[in-house]
């Protein structure tokens, strides 16, 4: 499975996270609401780092609310003392119907929430705050959030349909190999991106290449030529150059933490 998370297998230690689907109303604008918590209290802090997927995400934490636009690398987060983190990942392309376009504006950008709901937002948070369990959390957030349920077009589900097929072959390395499999064209795909995403086909290739790559460096003493064939790099400084440039620190650091 993947999941973006750097190291994941020392991060899961540090925290413990929940995922929740929604229900039928919102299957089409909520991928899922996931919360996290942590007790780092006599502990260092743990600072988390991901490789997301192209999705906006709705995030309360430390009483304070944020709609977040889709991340082309990487989003760090630290974990200090004791918190927990309520979220909601909406499905891929789905705000495209409620913000106003292009999409390229809200890429790695914090967007006011007002934008897109029309509800109280102190009122929400407040509800949230309250609540005692994980059951009332998700209750609470479908309430707040059915007014805002789709049903996804055509092309929106092609789009969703098409970024699968990116997260789950990695041998797809060029947009003219997505586009021979699906059948769609080049200019389609690339439009198609532009306006339900913010982000290239050519840019989610390398993404989820990477997803891959991170994958495969959770293994015992992998060889990083044997990660630069299952890829499909042409070589491994192409690797070392997405790696450094996505994740922000060099293969071999990363490797030997």
């Amino acid at each position: 499975m993947l999941t973006g998370v750097l190291h994941h297998k020392l991060s899961s230690e540090r925290y413990h996270l929940r995922r929740y689907f929604p229900n039928s109303t919102l299957k089409g604008l909520i991928e899922q609401f996931w919360l996290v918590s942590w007790d780092l209290e006599d502990k260092d802090s743990h600072t988390q780092k991901n490789l997301p997927d192209p999705n906006f995400h709705l995030i309360l934490d430390n009483q304070k609310i944020k709609l977040i636009g889709p991340i082309s690398k990487t989003y760090s987060y630290k974990m200090e003392g004791m918190g927990n983190i309520i979220g909601i990942k909406f499905a891929l392309g789905a705000l495209s119907a409620h913000l106003k376009p292009p999409l390229a504006n809200y890429v790695d950008k914090e967007v006011e929430l007002q934008q897109l709901v029309g509800f109280d937002i102190d009122t929400f948070i407040s509800e949230l705050l309250q609540a005692k369990s994980d059951e009332h959390i998700v209750e609470i957030l479908e309430t707040y959030m059915t007014p805002l349920a789709i049903t996804p077009s055509s092309e929106l589900v092609r789009v969703q349909e098409l970024v699968n097929l990116l997260k789950n072959n990695p041998e797809i390395t060029k947009v003219e190999q997505l586009s021979e499999i699906s059948t769609i064209s080049i200019r389609t795909i690339q439009r198609y991106f532009k306006h339900y995403l913010g982000l290239s086909p050519k840019w989610l290739i390398r993404k989820y290449r990477l997803h891959q790559a991170l994958v495969f460096l959770e293994q015992e003493d992998v060889n990083i030529l044997d990660v630069v064939e299952w890829l499909g790099y042409t070589d491994q400084s192409h690797l070392i150059r997405d790696f450094k440039e996505m994740i922000g620190v060099t293969l071999n650091k990363y490797n030997h933490k």
